[in-house]
C-alpha cells in the first residue's frame, strides 16, 4: 500500500443570530401579515444541521411570518380650520368677492384619549383624507349664506343602480328681500363600487405554529383573522360587516406541533468485503454503514456517504494461453494429410484488460487447472492438410467482424445483430477453380449491433466508398447511387442487388448474375461464386458479401455452384495430363502437315523459257512460308 493522511471535517450547523422585534402590521387598515427575522452567521457546513426555511431571495435570512389585524381607525386624518378668505377679486364697493380658503390636513394615531401623534400619511386611508383647499365667494352683505354640506346618506343595499343618495345644508343668513338661497340639497344615484359597496369577511392563512415563550419543539398554536373586504377588493373596518350580520363560519384558532430536532444516527463501519477481483490492479474492497435513526425536524441531516472502498492489494493474474500453430507435418512425402502442434504456456498480466501479457516460467501456473478462457478441454494437436502442387485449400478463419444490425434505410429490423468470419479459398492454378471447395462462412449472434449508411465520396478523377463512422470500405455504396450512372431505368430496379447502368437497363451487382424472362426484363439476380485470394498474412476478409438463411444462428454456410462457369481440364486430379490431351494434340499435328503439303504443291509450277528483251519487267513474286498456320 501506498497511505497518506487525509482530513475529513467535522459537520458544522447552521448559525443564526436571535429573533428581531415584530414588525408593525403590514396593512394600517383591515388583515395583513407581521414579521420577524433572524440573520445568518454561519452557513453548514459538511452535513451539520441545516437553516430553517432560509429567504429564496438572498440567502442570509430566516422569516417568520403571522397575520394580523389592524384597527381601521387606529389612524384618522385631522383637519385645522379653514383660513380666511384670500380675496382674488374684489368688490371694494361691496367687500365681496371670488377667492380661497386652505386648511392643514394630517395624518394621526387615533388613541383612547383622541388623536395624538402625526405619522406618515400613507398610513391613513387616501380616499377619506379632506379636501385640503377649497375655491368660493365671499358673500356680500345681502347675499344668502349655507352651511357646509352634510355626508352623504348610505345607498340602500344591495347596489341595483335604482336607488340615490342625498346630502344638505342650511341658511346661516337669508337673503335680502326678493333673493332666494342656493339650493340646499344634491341627490345622486347609487352604482356599486363608485358610491355603493357590498361587503364580505375574508379569512387569512395560517399563522407558523406559536410555541411558548422558552420551548423550541412540541404543541403550539396556530392562529387565523378574520378581515371585511369591500366589493371593490378593499379592506375596511370590521365593523361594516359586523352592521350586516354576516356569518362567521370559520375556526379561527387549531393547534399545531414543531417536531423536535432529532440529529441522524448511523452504524459502525462494516468489515471489509472481499476483494471483488482474485488479481490485477482493478480489484475493490467494500464497507457499508446504514441509517439507525433518520432525522427529524431541524436535526442534522444523514450523510450521503453511506459506502467507501479501496484498493485491494495487488497480485500478478497468471493464465494458461495457447502458443502458436506448428508448420503442418507429413511423414514420408510431401503433401497430404499430417498434423500440427502448439504447446501450453503460462503468462502473467496485471489484469487491467488491456492484452498486455508476458510469457514466464510454468511452475507459477502450476497451482492452475489447466484450462484455456475457460476451456478445460485441452488441444495440443490437430491434424491437417498440406496441399499437394495444383491442390485447391482454405485459409485460416479470419477475425470475427464488428456487430452489426440488419437494417434498411438506417432503421434496425426485428433480427438479432450479428458478427461474420470466412475462410478464403486458395487456388494455385487457376485452371484447378471448379475442383476448389466453395469459401466458407460463419455467423453468431452479438449484442449492440451499429447501424451504418454508406456514401459515395471523392471527385470524378477519384471515388471510393465511406461508411457513416468516416471509416473507407470496399462495400455496401450502391452501385446505382455511383457519380455519373444514369438511374432512368422504366420500370425501376427494385430487385434485390440490382441497379440501373449507364444504358438504362437493370443489371445486377457485382458477384451475381442476371435471370432475365421471356419479355427480357430482369427476373431476379443468382449469386455466383467469387473467387478471392487474400495476400500472405492477411486474415481478415470483406463480410459484407456474407449470405446466410437465419443470420440469427451461428451457422456453417457453403453456397451451391448454381451459376458456374465450367473449363475443360487437362490435368487430372494427380496432376498428370489427360488422354484426351494427346488425342487432340496429334490431331492438329496431322492438321498442319496437310495444310503444309497443299500450300507447297500449289506453289510448285514447270518453268516456261524467258525472253531476255525487255529488262524493265518486273521479277516474278516468291512466297516464302514459314511454318505459320495462320499465312
Amino acid at each position: 500500500y501506498i497511505e497518506e493522511a487525509c482530513i475529513v471535517p467535522c459537520p458544522s450547523d447552521c448559525k443564526l443570530s436571535e429573533w428581531s422585534n415584530w414588525s408593525r402590521c403590514s396593512k394600517s387598515c383591515g388583515s395583513g401579515v407581521k414579521v420577524r427575522s433572524k440573520w445568518l452567521r454561519e452557513k453548514p457546513y459538511n452535513g451539520g444541521r441545516p437553516c430553517p426555511k432560509l429567504d429564496h431571495l438572498n440567502q442570509a435570512q430566516v422569516y417568520e411570518v403571522v397575520p394580523c389585524v389592524s384597527d381601521c381607525s387606529q389612524y384618522v386624518w385631522v383637519a385645522e380650520p379653514w383660513s380666511v378668505w384670500k380675496v382674488s377679486n374684489v368688490d371694494l364697493k361691496e367687500n365681496c368677492g371670488e377667492g380661497i380658503q386652505t386648511r392643514r390636513v394630517r395624518c394621526m394615531l387615533n388613541t383612547v384619549d383622541g388623536p395624538t401623534d402625526a405619522v406618515e400619511d400613507y398610513l391613513c386611508d387616501p380616499e377619506e383624507m379632506p379636501q385640503g383647499t377649497r375655491e368660493s365667494r365671499l358673500p356680500c352683505p345681502e347675499d344668502c349664506v349655507l352651511s357646509d354640506w352634510s355626508a352623504w346618506t348610505a345607498c340602500d343595499l344591495p347596489c341595483s343602480g335604482r336607488g340615490d343618495r342625498e346630502r344638505t345644508a342650511f341658511a346661516l343668513r337669508l337673503p335680502k328681500e326678493g333673493e332666494d338661497c342656493p339650493v340646499s340639497m344634491q341627490t345622486e344615484p347609487c352604482f356599486l363600487n363608485r358610491n355603493c359597496f357590498h361587503y364580505s369577511y375574508n379569512i387569512t392563512d395560517w399563522s407558523t405554529c406559536q410555541l411558548s415563550a422558552n420551548a423550541v419543539c412540541g404543541i403550539g398554536l396556530k392562529t387565523r383573522m378574520l378581515d371585511c373586504v369591500r366589493s371593490d377588493s378593499k379592506s375596511v373596518d370590521l365593523k361594516y360587516c359586523e352592521e350586516l350580520r354576516l356569518e362567521k363560519k370559520w375556526q379561527m384558532n387549531a393547534s399545531c406541533t414543531v417536531e423536535c430536532p432529532v440529529n441522524c444516527q448511523l452504524s459502525d463501519w462494516s468489515a471489509w468485503s472481499e476483494c471483488s477481483q482474485t488479481c490485477g490492479l482493478e480489484g475493490k474492497m467494500w464497507r457499508r454503514r446504514t441509517v439507525v435513526q433518520a432525522s427529524q425536524g431541524d436535526g442534522r441531516p444523514c450523510p450521503s456517504q453511506m459506502e467507501q472502498w479501496k484498493p485491494c492489494p495487488v497480485r500478478p493474474c497468471y493464465r494458461w494461453q495457447y502458443g502458436p500453430w506448428s508448420e503442418c507435418r507429413v511423414e514420408e512425402v510431401v503433401c497430404g494429410v499430417g498434423l500440427r502442434f502448439r504447446n501450453l504456456t503460462c503468462f502473467v498480466s496485471d489484469g487491467s484488460g488491456d492484452g498486455k501479457s508476458s510469457i514466464v516460467e510454468e511452475e507459477l501456473c502450476a497451482g492452475l487447472e489447466q484450462a484455456v478462457d475457460g476451456d478445460k478441454n485441452i488441444v495440443l494437436e490437430e491434424t491437417c492438410t498440406l496441399p499437394c502442387p495444383g491442390d485447391c485449400y482454405l485459409m485460416e478463419w479470419s477475425d470475427w467482424s464488428l456487430c452489426q444490425s440488419v437494417c434498411v434505410k438506417g432503421q434496425r429490423l426485428d433480427f438479432t445483430p450479428v458478427q461474420v468470419r470466412s475462410r478464403a479459398v486458395i487456388a494455385q492454378e487457376p485452371e484447378n477453380i471448379a475442383q476448389c471447395p466453395d469459401q466458407e462462412w460463419q455467423s453468431r449472434p452479438c449484442s449492440n449491433g451499429e447501424c451504418y449508411e454508406y456514401q459515395w465520396m471523392g471527385n470524378p478523377q477519384v471515388i471510393w466508398c465511406q461508411r457513416s463512422d468516416g471509416i473507407n470500405v470496399t462495400g455496401g455504396c450502391p452501385p446505382a447511387l455511383l457519380p455519373g450512372t444514369d438511374q432512368s431505368c422504366d420500370p425501376p430496379c427494385d430487385k434485390p442487388q440490382s441497379f440501373c447502368s449507364e444504358e438504362g437497363v437493370c443489371m445486377c451487382e457485382e458477384g451475381y448474375t442476371e435471370v432475365v424472362t421471356a419479355a427480357g426484363m430482369l427476373e431476379q439476380c443468382t449469386p455466383i461464386p467469387v473467387l478471392e485470394i487474400p495476400t500472405a498474412g492477411d486474415k481478415k476478409s470483406d463480410v459484407k458479401t456474407s449470405r446466410a438463411i437465419n443470420p440469427t444462428l451461428p451457422t456453417t454456410v457453403q453456397p451451391g455452384r448454381a451459376g458456374r462457369t465450367w473449363y475443360l481440364q487437362p490435368f487430372g486430379p494427380d496432376g498428370k495430363l489427360k488422354t484426351w490431351v494427346y488425342g487432340v494434340a496429334a490431331g492438329v499435328f496431322v492438321l498442319l502437315v496437310f495444310i503444309v503439303s497443299m500450300i507447297y504443291l500449289a506453289c510448285k509450277k514447270p518453268k516456261k523459257p524467258q525472253r531476255r528483251q525487255n529488262n524493265n519487267r518486273l521479277k516474278p513474286l516468291t512466297l516464302a512460308y514459314d511454318g505459320d498456320a495462320d499465312m
